[in-house]
C-alpha cells in the first residue's frame, strides 16, 4: 500500500527559507559591517580569527571577511557554503 506524505503550510515555508536564505541587514544584535571575532573550537588549543560581517543571512549566518587567511582545518569547521554560524561569532565593541 503506498504512504502519503502529509506537510503542514508552516514546515514548507520554513524549509523553504533554510534551503534559500535571504540577505537581512540585522539579526540576533549582529549587523553588516560589524568587527567580530570567529572563535574555532574543535581543536584545543581554541583559536580566534578577527573579521568584518559583509552580510547578514535570514538562516543565522554571515558571510565574513577574515583579517587573514586562517589555516584549512579552521575553515572547515567554521565556514559552510561561503558563510559561518553566528553561534561562532562574537562581536567587538567599536
Amino acid at each position: 500500500m503506498p504512504q502519503q506524505i502529509i506537510a503542514s503550510e508552516e514546515l514548507v515555508k520554513a524549509l523553504a527559507l533554510s534551503a534559500d536564505p535571504v540577505r537581512i541587514s540585522e539579526k540576533w544584535c549582529f549587523r553588516e559591517n560589524q568587527r567580530v571575532v570567529a572563535q574555532a573550537v574543535a581543536t584545543l588549543p581554541i583559536r580566534t580569527f578577527s573579521g568584518t560581517i559583509l552580510y547578514l543571512w535570514s538562516d543565522g549566518t554571515a558571510t565574513v571577511k577574515f583579517d587573514f587567511a586562517i589555516p584549512f582545518d579552521a575553515e572547515r569547521e567554521l565556514v559552510k557554503s561561503g558563510r559561518v554560524d553566528l553561534h561562532y561569532l562574537t562581536r567587538l565593541s567599536s
